[in-house]
């Protein structure tokens, strides 16, 4: 036909009586959990506030359940019919479906025989555009490749509702509403395996099916192949399931039964990375033990300049191979890092793969040595074992404030790092992190983190062999059980660390050592030796010229003289710390000996005296980024109790709650009480 011959048939097509598509699969009848997404999605479509919605995920993840699920639920909306179609986006070893092939399924659903003049894809758009115009019509786009394999199967009418799963996020289509889907919820994961399995079988082996959840991911796909591998093997325990998936190189190979892999559903979305760097970046990630991940230590890793490797974080984040939850972080599925892990070994070399690994921990390692020095300028001795040469710079951290936002983004990755570090070639990594970190922690009062890291530099060292790393581990640990309230462990710590810093004659390791000895006495009641460990610390201190430390041991030597009731002399040693502190820039030291003159004051009944120290050091916090820290609780609680102001101590209970130290009720029953009792997160410091 030509010209207006092909108009005419068009309109004789489309004037006849069409009939009602109805292609929708049917519903999965163990879909279990979501009801949050099925509510927002059925409502966005159903009352016309969206056209367009999406649904995207990694592959396993439900997307095309819950489509399917809300398609349903929603059908009556639309009286005109339902459009189904699988365009093989995300089948493996299959091509995605042309969209000229799927206009002409579409076209040949509702009445129109593809004649030849269909066979130009844009007048097949354009008719099943008309065929559509003012209808009722919902369109299910199952598993879409990309956002071009789409845009020509969009019916032109706003009555129309379109559902589109992919593991993709189309974001390149215009005026869709986007849902990103995530693993189920603990609950909604044992749900699932009930139905599947039945709940007397779950609740017989309930200790192994706990552990069966997290290590599937909580991804539907996964939990469905155990489900299916239980019930064809009714005589195989759960607990036996749960320790084949327990090991890391073999759980991508128990997750697999005849046609369902998650292995193989995963790579066909590294495939469509190509064998480029993103392949390679994806593969590198995969060798990090941390939680997530920020673009300098991915840059790091991959040996590009960050810019190019944020790039190339965004391309991952389209394939859904990783995942972001805040701007410039990223993580990984689990069962995607085994993934990454694998591809990794297998087409990387050893010496890459351990390069790329010391990379980032040198990233880690060199911005926590920026920490240190930016926090307490006088703290370089602590860390003049740090080797100079690094092969990363770190990350400027140019202020207290930028040093307390990074350590709390990173400090979970900073602890993986240090124990990734010891079984790698170069453990001493662990002991420098350690080191360096301390200090930080310690201001913001991390003694959970400290004791780990103090745990793991003691592993490195006994993998080294080398003291001094032992010697400032062990040291490190005391601190953080003495503050955690543990003073006998801490006791014993610190003998430790003395043992360890004898032998090569390192004084300043024997006086840090000593000053905790007489720390953790006073808590023991010892205070008699208190005093004489301080004393020879401040001995030691002064003799090679560290007033940083001396003022400490000063602070130290005051707090054991309140425990024994020597009110003045408790304060004439605060007073002594606090010069010393200033005269040496000292600047956390300097707070901590106003705090605990302030608390000296108020035992001795000087209460102006005590609240005009409360109020400078309060003061102190905020100019030098210790807002919301132990420091300001701990001078907000001196405050109140010196002044009998309620709103001092609430806030205090708060902060403390908040960095964990004590429970909500703890706090709550501070706000309630007339005249709380010190909490012991404070009183062990005083």
């Amino acid at each position: 036909m030509h010209g207006d011959e092909r108009v005419w048939e068009w309109m004789r097509l489309m004037a006849l009586e069409r009939p009602k598509p109805a292609q929708l699969p049917s519903a999965i009848a163990t879909f279990t959990g979501r009801e949050a997404e099925v509510e927002r999605l059925c409502a966005l479509l159903a009352d016309g506030a969206e056209r367009v919605v999406a649904i995207s995920g990694p592959a396993g993840i439900g997307k095309s359940a819950l489509a399917l699920q809300v398609a349903h639920h929603i059908s009556h909306h639309f009286p005109d019919g339902q459009l189904y179609v699988n365009l093989q986006g995300s089948a493996p070893g299959t091509d995605p479906l042309p969209p000229a092939e799927v206009l002409g399924r579409f076209l040949r659903s509702m009445g129109v025989a593809a004649p030849a003049a269909l066979g130009e894809q844009e007048e097949a758009v354009a008719t099943f555009r008309s065929l559509t115009h003012g209808k009722r019509l919902l369109v299910l786009l199952d598993n879409a490749a990309s956002a071009e394999q789409i845009r020509h199967l969009l019916p032109g009418s706003a009555t129309c509702g379109v559902l589109i799963t992919s593991r993709r996020m189309l974001s390149a289509i215009d005026a869709a509403s986007h849902c990103q889907l995530r693993g189920l919820s603990r609950d909604e994961a044992g749900a699932l395996l009930a139905r599947l399995l039945g709940a007397d079988r779950l609740d017989r082996e309930a200790e192994a099916v706990a552990e069966v959840i997290p290590l599937c991911g909580e991804l539907p796909l996964a939990l469905s192949i155990v489900a299916a591998r239980l019930r064809g093997r009714p005589d195989l325990p759960v607990r036996a399931l749960a320790d084949r998936l327990a090991g890391e190189q073999r759980r991508l190979a128990e997750l697999e039964i005849d046609d369902q892999a998650v292995r193989a559903s995963f790579l066909v979305s590294y495939e469509d990375l190509g064998d480029g760097p993103a392949a390679r970046l994806f593969r590198l990630l995969g060798l990090l033990d941390g939680p997530d991940f920020g673009v300098p230590v991915a840059a790091a890793l991959a040996e590009l300049p960050e810019g190019r490797t944020a790039a190339l974080l965004d391309q991952l984040l389209e394939n859904q191979l990783v995942v972001s939850d805040a701007p410039g972080r990223y993580h990984m599925h689990d069962l995607l890092r085994l993934l990454a892990r694998e591809l990794a070994t297998e087409q990387e070399s050893e010496q890459a793969r351990a390069s790329a690994v010391r990379r980032a921990l040198h990233c880690h390692l060199a911005t926590a040595r920026r920490a240190a020095l930016s926090v307490e300028p006088m703290i370089a001795w602590r860390i003049d074992f740090v080797p100079d040469a690094l092969v990363h710079p770190g990350v400027p951290l140019e202020s207290v404030e930028a040093v307390n936002t990074w350590l709390d983004t990173e400090i979970e990755n900073l602890v993986a790092a240090a124990r990734q570090a010891v079984t790698s070639a170069d453990p001493a990594i662990a002991a420098y992190l350690s080191a360096c970190l301390n200090t930080p922690l310690e201001q913001r009062a991390r003694w959970g983190e400290q004791l780990a890291l103090g745990r793991l530099a003691l592993e490195a060292a006994g993998s080294t062999g080398d003291l001094r790393q032992a010697g400032l581990g062990h040291n490190d640990l005391g601190w953080a059980l003495h503050a955690l309230g543990k003073p006998a462990e801490a006791l014993a710590s610190f003998d430790r660390a003395l043992d360890a810093w004898r032998p090569i004659g390192y004084d300043t390791g024997q006086a840090l050592a000593l000053n905790g000895r007489g720390a953790a006495l006073r808590s023991l009641e010892r205070h008699e030796e208190s005093l004489a460990a301080l004393e020879q610390a401040r001995t030691m201190w002064h003799r090679s010229g560290h007033a940083r430390h001396e003022a400490s041991c000063l602070t130290g030597i005051g707090l054991t003289r309140q425990r024994l009731g020597r009110h003045d002399e408790a304060v004439a040693a605060h007073r002594e710390a606090l010069s010393l502190a200033r005269e040496s820039d000292a600047r956390v030291t300097e707070v901590m000996a106003l705090g605990n003159l302030g608390e000296a004051h108020r035992l001795a009944g000087q209460v102006d005296e005590a609240v005009t120290c409360f109020q400078e050091a309060l003061c102190l916090d905020r100019r030098r980024g210790l807002s919301g820290t132990y420091w300001e609780a701990e001078h907000l609680w001196g405050l109140g109790r010196a002044t009998g102001d309620r709103a001092c101590l609430n806030r205090s209970a708060a902060i403390l709650h908040e960095l964990g130290l004590i429970t909500y009720r703890e706090a709550r029953a501070i706000g309630l009480d007339a005249d709380p009792a010190t909490p012991d997160a404070i009183s062990r410091q005083l």
